[in-house]
């Protein structure tokens, strides 16, 4: 399985680096585009190019909604157990497929080129009130925060957007910049009330 997250309908620079260090000598596998109910547009195409690049030979490829992670608004509460039921079900073909033998890649939507690549929002900040817990850093994925006596220092080049460090922030102070949380909040909103359905592709 080979999953990443989209970001503005691309996979983050970061994640398309290091999928691309993978080695595959032919083996399958089954990839997966996850994200926050507004669109993976070219992130699915670009994530299976990157695997058969890598030499993996890519036999399915799902594209699955997550609870949006800068607008929560947006696809709250999934996945849940009916989007689990299906990729459960998905699962289930997918062994079927693979059991036949069968490596057909899977046709799946996008374009090449592939959209321009969004450029990188600011990332997130500590406001005051922060207990130098380390917590922001030891969750982040990329490594970009680093914690010391004298603060919380991010590396904006290494960030992808994540949240997770807000999610984890005990104190609930690492947060987006206020204007653009603001900003992406009201670009997004007219999605708040739209249930986005999972697509699966064999």
């Amino acid at each position: 399985m080979l999953a990443a997250p989209v970001f503005g309908g691309r996979l983050p620079g970061i994640a398309a680096r290091r999928l691309a260090a993978l080695k595959g000598h032919g083996l399958p596998a089954v990839t997966l585009a996850v994200y926050g109910t507004r669109a993976f547009e070219d992130a699915l195409l670009e994530l299976n190019d990157i695997a058969a690049a890598d030499g993996f030979q890519v036999i399915a490829s799902g594209a699955c909604i997550a609870q949006h992670s800068i607008v929560p608004e947006l696809g709250p509460g999934r996945p849940d157990a009916d989007d689990l039921a299906e990729i459960a079900a998905f699962a289930a073909r997918v062994l079927d497929k693979a059991g036949r033998g069968d490596t057909t890649a899977p046709q799946v939507p996008g374009n090449r080129p592939y959209k321009q690549g969004m450029a990188s929002l600011t990332a997130p900040i500590t406001l005051e009130g922060c207990t130098r817990c380390g917590r922001c850093a030891a969750v982040c994925p990329t490594k970009a925060i680093t914690v010391t006596a004298e603060g919380v220092r991010t590396r904006e080049d290494l960030c992808a957007m994540c949240m997770a460090c807000t999610a984890a922030c005990p104190s609930h102070v690492r947060v987006l910049p206020p204007e653009v949380q603001q900003k992406t909040a009201q670009k997004l909103h007219p999605l708040c009330s739209l249930r986005r359905p999972n697509a699966f592709y064999l």
